[in-house]
């Protein structure tokens, strides 16, 4: 069964919406590409002192990196103008109720003629903290989320239930039916992963940056389809799902001046493991404290210009070569296919390297994560 491939559409409020319909429709007119993935974020990685020209030559074009177009929105308007693909849009629990989401889904899914997804975590500090919202109630959220779409999705008559956050009170939003949206959960740990297999269709996690290797990654797809088949349910129906934190080119010079650079070593140093403690099995120092977790505690806007040089300097080259999978569209389509074989049933090569290039350069990168795209379908073949 070939690998499900997903390209990332990273969408500004600076680009007209027209070049996310383009980049659309070459994904549909490659053949290889199954799905975008748009990531619903509130602002970015970097601290703001870390976008200027001297960091990256996209500064003197691209006047933030935070300026994000709302996921939802954009996922609709690309579907308008390509219907055949298929959607995973990433989100947290908290910043939208559960009937809003199940609403919004299932008009997306009316929209696609393939499969609109939605993968929700428990969320980032970032979009959420300096907004009103209270990450501690993420896991809560999420399940409320989960159960609420089934209710929902099932119901013949109005729903009143109990949440932790949302109540339902004779709820009732129709009865049109189509295709079931998809429902996976984005993230780690025990009780996302329990409620992922009780509830979820699927699962999506980060590489290298939660796990560093196949052989890590088949130990947690083993381990959770035993516990599918404990709870009664069928492990193959399940879709085990990998970001790849990623820098591609042809070039290998490129890469190597990416992974010394203080942009992407910033990235490593925040990213690169996501549990600190993992750098020290590496034979690294980690480069922040051991209970430091970027869902939780980054606040990229807080970060002073010393706190920056401090983290930098504590981050190495190597260090970000682990962070990243990098390497040529073969090299790269290579290790993806390690984690195929490993149990991956949907891979989504999130290459962030055009962010540091020379414009012209970065307007390659789709073509580059296509052609990754292609060689796995191949290898399928």
């Amino acid at each position: 069964m070939a690998v499900k491939t997903s390209v990332p559409l990273i969408s500004d409020r600076f680009s007209p919406p027209a070049a996310f319909a383009a980049q659309a429709q070459a994904a549909v007119e490659s053949g290889v590409v199954d799905e975008l993935l748009v990531w619903d974020q509130m602002t970015n990685f970097w601290p703001r002192q870390l976008w200027s020209p001297a960091e990256s030559p996209m500064a003197a074009v691209l006047p933030d990196i935070d300026s994000y177009a709302d996921a939802f929105a954009v996922s609709a308007y690309v579907l308008a103008s390509a219907p055949d693909l298929g959607v995973a849009i990433s989100t947290d629990a908290i910043r939208r109720g559960p009937a809003e989401l199940f609403q919004t889904m299932t008009t997306l899914q009316n929209m696609s003629n393939q499969t609109a997804t939605v993968m929700i975590g428990a969320g980032e500090a970032k979009q959420i903290t300096p907004y009103g919202w209270k990450r501690s109630e993420g896991i809560k959220r999420l399940e409320d989320q989960l159960q609420t779409f089934h209710a929902l999705w099932d119901a013949t008559q109005p729903v009143t239930r109990e949440g932790n956050f949302w109540n339902l009170r004779d709820a009732w939003m129709g009865s049109a039916r189509a295709a079931r949206p998809h429902v996976w959960v984005l993230g780690g740990g025990p009780k996302l992963l329990d409620l992922g297999t009780t509830y979820a269709d699927g699962m999506a996690a980060i590489v290298p940056c939660v796990f560093p290797t196949p052989e890590a990654f088949k130990a947690s797809v083993d381990s959770l389809k035993a516990d599918l088949v404990r709870k009664g349910r069928d492990p193959e129906s399940f879709d085990f799902g990998i970001w790849f934190m990623a820098l591609v080119h042809e070039d290998q010079q490129v890469i190597q001046r990416a992974l010394a650079s203080r942009f992407f070593r910033w990235m490593a140093g925040i990213y690169g493991r996501l549990e600190m403690p993992v750098w020290r099995t590496e034979g690294f120092e980690p480069p922040l404290p051991d209970d430091w977790h970027y869902a939780t505690k980054l606040l990229p806007v807080k970060w002073s210009d010393d706190e920056v040089e401090e983290l930098l300097s504590k981050v190495s080259a190597e260090m970000a070569s682990r962070a990243f999978v990098h390497g040529t569209p073969e090299s790269v389509a290579n290790q993806v296919q390690a984690y195929v074989d490993a149990g991956a049933t949907w891979v989504s090569v999130c290459d962030i390297l055009p962010i540091g290039l020379e414009p012209e350069d970065a307007q390659q990168g789709l073509a580059r994560n296509i052609e990754i795209c292609a060689r796995l379908k191949a290898a399928a073949e």
